[in-house]
């Protein structure tokens, strides 16, 4: 088994035709400012005691949930003790995509719309907001439309379609599974692939604590490893 890539928080091994293992770490990242931050660009260099395995046992008791209700992930099995998953090749959408879904208005959403009437910090929004992001960090993780993502023959539309299709439903499970949990997801952000064999979509990469706000139902904010913890219930 041999390192195909190093990751800022996993690192990706050969293992089969048509599998890889990922390997979940204890490293995380950093904002600008030095603070640990899911969405920062720095690896710290220290090591944070447990974060791999709350990152890999979350997102393994999600994707577990998910494929029981039909929805299709790359994860194949895993090992707890080991801190790995075995799980399908994927191949992406250039230059990169991430699926957002948002049930109230925070972060980027209120600083986007501030100057509308009415938007505030934790408004509930009368319908889910689905956005598409391209994976960009210098460019803020820019949005984009289906039709610009046709346009630009990222994805051809009858699977755009398709694929839209299957992130509503999985946004609606997502969000009652964390009710399930005692949690109240306010937003959250996935990735979706084409498996690299047979070309089905599949959920890929990670669903964890660093892709989502979370709230228990006294309006306190559950983060990091105690988020990751509920799933384990």
């Amino acid at each position: 088994m041999s390192l195909l890539h190093r990751g800022k928080t996993k690192d990706v091994y050969s293992h089969g035709d048509h599998t890889i293992e990922l390997k979940f770490t204890d490293r995380v990242t950093l904002n600008d400012a030095g603070e640990i931050d899911p969405g920062g660009n720095n690896v710290s260099e220290v090591l944070l005691d447990g974060q791999g395995f709350a990152c890999l046992s979350m997102t393994t008791a999600i994707f577990d949930y998910l494929a029981k209700n039909g929805i299709p992930t790359h994860m194949v099995s895993y090992d707890l003790d080991n801190l790995s998953m075995v799980a399908r090749k994927a191949e992406t959408f250039k230059p990169g995509l991430e699926w957002v879904c948002r049930w109230r208005g925070t972060g980027s959403f209120v600083r986007r719309y501030h100057n509308i009437p009415g938007v505030s910090e934790g408004m509930v929004l009368p319908t889910p907001v689905h956005e598409i992001t391209i994976k960009d960090d210098e460019g803020g993780d820019p949005m984009i439309v289906p039709d610009s993502i046709v346009a630009l023959n990222m994805i051809p539309r009858d699977q755009l379609d398709e694929l839209i299709a299957l992130n509503t439903k999985t946004m609606s499970l997502l969000r009652d599974f964390y009710l399930e949990k005692g949690l109240d997801l306010w937003d959250i952000k996935i990735e979706w692939g084409k498996d690299a064999e047979t070309g089905k979509l599949m959920l890929i990469d990670e669903v964890s604590a660093n892709g989502c706000r979370a709230f228990d139902m006294k309006g306190n904010r559950i983060v990091g490893q105690e988020l990751s913890a509920c799933f384990r219930a």
